[in-house]
């Protein structure tokens, strides 16, 4: 029951990656994908001086599920994982550098966006972790990447038990990215 319901979410998320134009950054095996959007929302102000202002374009990353099932199925240590992905994550934020750099689409975005419930330890990449304003927003969220996260996690809904997830909004500058990566 589960592969069905895994192989008709992917179905879902392929429809809904071609509709909001999400592609994938540094190939097939990378844990992210991204998409322009413009930003609606309060001003923001990030550490190093960037403002992002409602109507700007902003880079809205996503997290490869499929990428994601297949490093959490690769070892059943949880340290082993752990560091797998760390490994992943740095490897494809240097990819998201040479894709932004390529692509001039993005030479007017400054700031790159998303929600996770994967955000502790994301600071030493160079991201900043905020709480999601919006109450309804953030129960959204979270419920939802934790509907994601019992369904392509090897241990289900098992894994949610033990654990009190919130999602966070995460941010990272071009900035950033150019003088880290």
């Amino acid at each position: 029951m589960k592969k069905i319901f895994i192989y008709f979410w992917s179905l879902w998320e392929f429809i809904f990656a071609k509709l909001n134009r999400i592609h994938t950054v540094g190939g097939h095996d990378s844990e992210i994908r991204i998409a322009i959007k413009k930003y609606k929302g309060e001003k923001l102000l990030l550490k190093d001086g960037t403002v992002l202002n409602n109507g700007d374009k902003f880079g809205e990353l996503h997290l490869n599920n499929k990428v994601l099932t297949e490093i959490t199925s690769s070892s059943s240590s949880p340290i082993a994982v752990g560091i797998i992905a760390l490994k992943r994550f740095k490897k494809s934020i240097k990819a998201l550098k040479t894709y932004i750099d390529e692509h001039h689409e993005f030479d007017d975005v400054n700031v790159f966006m998303g929600y996770t419930l994967f955000n502790e330890g994301v600071e030493m990449f160079g991201f900043e972790v905020r709480d999601i304003k919006s109450p309804l927003e953030k129960f959204i969220v979270t419920h939802y990447e934790m509907l994601l996260l019992a369904i392509f996690h090897p241990d289900g809904f098992k894994r949610l038990r033990d654990n009190k997830f919130t999602s966070k909004m995460v941010l990272i500058t071009k900035n950033t990215i150019n003088s880290r990566y």
